[in-house]
C-alpha cells in the first residue's frame, strides 16, 4: 500500500481536531480576557489574591498583575492561533506540524494556566496522541498489516493449512520376461485402470484458507495501559487523601470559601448555613475512601490484564472509559485534570488495538 493512500486512523482525527477546536476556543478566550482585563469585576477578583498569601505583603501592585495577564493572554492568542494552523496540517499527515507542534505544546499548557485556560490545556494534551500508535505508525508510514507482523514476530503474518497430499500413484509395472502375451503380473493393474490411479484425487469444494497468527509476545500498548493506570490511579488517591487531610486540618478555610459564593450566588445562601465543619470533614474523608477504592480496583484491572486474563481487560476498559468522563466534566473546575483524562483516554484506545484484542484470544 502507498504511503500517501494510508487509512488515517480515528485516533489520529481525533487529535487533530482536538487541537484545531481546543486552539480555536483558546483563541476567543484570550481575547474575551483582554477586552474584559481592565473591567471592575477583574481588577476586584486580583485585588483579592493580592491580599491573600503568599502574594500579600510582597510588593506587588495591581498594575503589574494586569499587564502581566495582558501579555499571558497575548502570548496565549498568539500561540493558540499557530496551533489551530499546525492542527489543520496535522490531518493531512505533514510531520512538521506535528513536531511544531510539540514544541509549542509546553508553552501554550502554562500560558493557558496563567490564565485559567481549559481549551488550552486541553489543545496541548492532545499533541501527546500524535506520538501514539497507531496515528505514530500513520505518521511513519506503516500499514497496520505491517505493524501487525512486528508485533507478533510473525512477517509472513498467516499460518497456512497444508493441503492434503494427493495419493501416491502406483508404480507403472515393468513387464516380465517370463509372461506371455494377455498375461498380467499378479498384483499389478493394466490399461485404463493404472492411468485412473494416477490422476489426482477428486477436488472436495475445501480451500486452505489463511489464519490469523495469535501474538506470539505480550503487546507493548497492553504494557503502556497498566503504566498509565497506575500512574493514574496511585496519583488520584494521593490527591483525594491529601484533599482529605487538609480539609480535616483546616475545615474553617472551605466554609470561608464557601460563605463568600454564597455572598455573590443568592441560591447558595441557604445552602451554606447547612455546612459545618463536620460535614465537610466527614464528607472529603468519604469522598477520599470511595475514590481510593476505585482506583485500587482499576490497578488490580491493570495487574490481572498484564497477565493476559480477558476478563480485566474488560473490566479495564470499563473503568478507564467513566474515568473519562468524570475526569472531564471535573477538568471544568480544575483545568490540570486534563492530563488525566487523557491518560484514561490513551488507555481505553491502548486496549482497542486489534493486537491486543488478539492476544487476549490467544
Amino acid at each position: 500500500m502507498s504511503e500517501t493512500k494510508l487509512p488515517r486512523p480515528g485516533q489520529a482525527t481525533l487529535a487533530g481536531w482536538l487541537i484545531v477546536l481546543a486552539s480555536l476556543f483558546t483563541v476567543v478566550a484570550a481575547w474575551d480576557q483582554i477586552a474584559g482585563l481592565r473591567s471592575l469585576d477583574t481588577r476586584e477578583r486580583v485585588e483579592e489574591v493580592l491580599a491573600e498569601p503568599p502574594l500579600a505583603g510582597s510588593g506587588i501592585d495591581l498594575d503589574s498583575i494586569l499587564d502581566l495577564m495582558h501579555v499571558m493572554a497575548l502570548v496565549t492568542g498568539a500561540i493558540a492561533a499557530a496551533a489551530v494552523i499546525l492542527g489543520w496540517h496535522v490531518l493531512q499527515r505533514s510531520k512538521q506540524a506535528r513536531l511544531a507542534l510539540t514544541v509549542i505544546a509546553a508553552p501554550l499548557f502554562f500560558a493557558g494556566m496563567f490564565g485559567g485556560g481549559f481549551w488550552s490545556t486541553l489543545a496541548a494534551v492532545a499533541v501527546i496522541l500524535l506520538w501514539m500508535s497507531p496515528t505514530r505508525d500513520w505518521f511513519d508510514g506503516v500499514t497496520p498489516a505491517k505493524r501487525e507482523a512486528l508485533d507478533t514476530g510473525d512477517p509472513d503474518q498467516t499460518s497456512y493449512v497444508a493441503p492434503t497430499a494427493p495419493a501416491t500413484p502406483t508404480e507403472v509395472p515393468t513387464a516380465s520376461p517370463t509372461a506371455t502375451p494377455g498375461e498380467t503380473q499378479p498384483g499389478t493393474t493394466t490399461g485404463p485402470a493404472r492411468l485412473a490411479e494416477q490422476q489426482p484425487p477428486p477436488w472436495t469444494g475445501a480451500v486452505a484458507h489463511p489464519t490469523k497468527a495469535a501474538p506470539r509476545r505480550r503487546p507493548g500498548a497492553v504494557m503502556a495501559a497498566a503504566v498509565l493506570t497506575w500512574i493514574g490511579s496511585g496519583f488520584t488517591a494521593l490527591m483525594m487523601l491529601a484533599s482529605a487531610v487538609t480539609a480535616t486540618a483546616n475545615p474553617d478555610v472551605i466554609l470561608e470559601q464557601v460563605r463568600k459564593q454564597a455572598e455573590s450566588d443568592p441560591n447558595m445562601r441557604e445552602v451554606a448555613g447547612l455546612y459545618t465543619a463536620d460535614i465537610i470533614i466527614a464528607s472529603a474523608w468519604v469522598m477520599a475512601v470511595l475514590v481510593t477504592i476505585v482506583c485500587v480496583a482499576a490497578a488490580v484491572f491493570a495487574a490481572f490484564a498484564v497477565r493476559r486474563h480477558s476478563w480485566a481487560r474488560v473490566a479495564l476498559m470499563i473503568s478507564a472509559g467513566i474515568s473519562a468522563l468524570s475526569l472531564l466534566l471535573f477538568a471544568l473546575a480544575f483545568p490540570p485534570a486534563v492530563i488525566l483524562f487523557g491518560a484514561a483516554v490513551a488507555t481505553f484506545s491502548f486496549l482497542l488495538r486489534p493486537e491486543v484484542a488478539a492476544w487476549f484470544r490467544g
